[in-house]
């Protein structure tokens, strides 16, 4: 059993770590906010981008035309994993790469046939581990400003690799967060003409007039492209940040919970023990009393 002191040690520093725990689970929580909000503002500018295409395919200037389909052994994909710098976010870093394998074999992509870009140092770690090809690897954005950053870097590296490794399809694999549960998702980044137009055919256009446009409709197109995929890439990295801040705000809450009862389990041994100290010095002091008297009663 501990000492009183070392009890006392103990609570101490249990009550700072939960101090901490507590930090960790309001930053997390404030983080969730700021990413929020920058997903709905990703999805404006998404609106106004795929408003733009519209007006293109209404003016028929554009067709949704449909890639030839490729045999497996002609196919070959690139696959940007998603994940985590830190820790404490439960298995998300796992969850989402076997994720990613799983659903390029669903896919009738070959094993040696898929390329990796990672995000993550976690996600990293786990690649690496399983001795696959990784053209690059990048740390998750701390900031929301440094989002943009590395969905251009990501955006370029791609380009760089694309035609030099015969690469047909690129594909986004990330976490999300939809309600209280975090799962991954995954998201065709190339070729997304067919898919991005198709999803714009039943859209309805709130005005009698549509905007007209001066610069050449290919050079247009082409920009609203680059544009899409940006919003895309971005997207993935803010839903992967926000999945993993809830994550990791579950786990803090969970600590915390888990804390609060054992400062509450060594609060009470702590009062016991302080008591039975008491009662112990207290009995000590009346029998030495009773000592003393016996001692100096008169004897007949």
């Amino acid at each position: 059993m501990d000492s009183l002191e070392g009890l006392q040690k103990r609570i101490k520093t249990t009550q700072d770590l939960r101090s901490i725990v507590s930090t960790m689970k309001s930053l997390s929580a404030v983080s969730i906010i700021q990413y929020d909000a920058s997903l709905k503002s990703l999805l404006e500018y998404g609106q106004t981008i795929d408003a733009g295409a519209y007006v293109l395919m209404r003016n028929g200037v554009l067709n949704a035309a449909k890639p030839p389909k490729l045999p497996s052994e002609k196919k070959k994909a690139l696959a940007v994993v998603i994940g985590s710098d830190t820790g404490l976010v439960g298995k998300i870093n796992r969850d989402v790469v076997e994720f990613a394998e799983n659903t390029l074999k669903e896919k009738g992509f070959d094993s040696d046939r898929i390329l990796y870009i990672a995000v993550g140092r976690q996600v990293i770690g786990r690649l690496e581990s399983r001795e696959v090809p990784l053209l690059a690897s990048y740390p998750v954005s701390n900031s929301i400003k440094a989002v943009g950053t590395t969905a251009s870097a990501i955006l370029i590296k791609i380009d760089e690799v694309l035609h030099a490794e015969g690469i047909t399809h690129v594909y986004l694999f990330f976490n999300r967060r939809r309600g209280g549960s975090v799962n991954p998702a995954s998201s065709l980044l190339m070729p997304m003409g067919e898919e991005w137009l198709e999803g714009l055919k039943g859209r309805k256009w709130n005005s009698r007039r549509f905007p007209v446009f001066s610069m050449p409709a290919p050079q247009l197109f082409s920009c609203l492209v680059q544009e899409r995929l940006l919003i895309e890439t971005a997207t993935a990295l803010t839903d992967s940040l926000t999945a993993e801040h809830h994550t990791r705000l579950m786990t803090m809450q969970a600590a915390e919970k888990n804390i609060d009862e054992n400062l509450e389990r060594m609060n009470l041994e702590y009062q016991q023990m302080r008591q039975e100290n008491i009662t112990t010095e207290l009995l000590d002091v009346v029998s030495g009393a009773e000592a003393l008297r016996k001692k100096r009663r008169p004897t007949a």
